[in-house]
């Protein structure tokens, strides 16, 4: 599995109407969100997995959710917004509400929508990964991230996304993720 199968499985027609019919918004919409935010929620992963305590309870995380990858368009129809915005939170941390305006800029769509989209999305995200890492833990949080977003790089383009979201522009080794969402976003 790679980045391009995680958005396929996220991006596939029932998926996107599931989501689209949920929240009563276009397809093009709900597609679009996605396709925006993925590069930006794996960066932001795999930078809190760069630490001992975030790949723990990354993987964690993952294998809590692992067990729900069977049927991703049963997951989005009952996607718990809760859990979800819980996992966005975690993932991004202080800078969600800049991530979420940042998507909402690039697609047109109300920041309330891009959150409601992620939200549902993000514990299927966690499924799929999870059931990819399998009992790797967190010491193969490192391999299956950089493995999905080298994939990514070979097959769509998306890897060169992110590498985009992920430049160290201020020199302090870590990616500056919200100055790379900015040069994504024409900012």
């Amino acid at each position: 599995m790679d980045l391009t199968n995680i958005l396929g499985a996220l991006t596939g027609n029932d998926a996107v109407g599931t989501i689209a019919e949920k929240f009563n918004l276009d397809s093009k919409q709900v597609s679009s969100v996605i396709t925006n935010a993925l590069p930006s929620i794996m960066g932001a992963m795999q930078q809190n997995a760069s630490t001992e305590g975030g790949a723990a309870a990354l993987a964690k995380a993952l294998g809590d959710h692992a067990g729900n990858a069977g049927n991703i368009i049963s997951n989005l129809k009952g996607a718990d917004l809760t859990d979800g915005s819980k996992i966005l939170g975690h993932i991004f941390g202080g800078n969600l509400t800049n991530v979420l305006g940042g998507i909402s800029q690039k697609t047109g769509v109300a920041s309330n929508a891009v959150s409601n989209i992620l939200a549902s999305i993000a514990p299927s995200i966690l499924a799929l990964l999870g059931k990819q890492n399998g009992n790797s833990g967190a010491a193969g949080l490192a391999g299956l991230l950089g493995g999905l977003l080298g994939g990514g790089q070979q097959s769509g383009g998306l890897g060169s996304i992110l590498g985009a979201a992920m430049k160290d522009k201020d020199g302090d080794g870590k990616p500056d993720i919200l100055g790379g969402l900015g040069s994504l976003f024409g900012k």
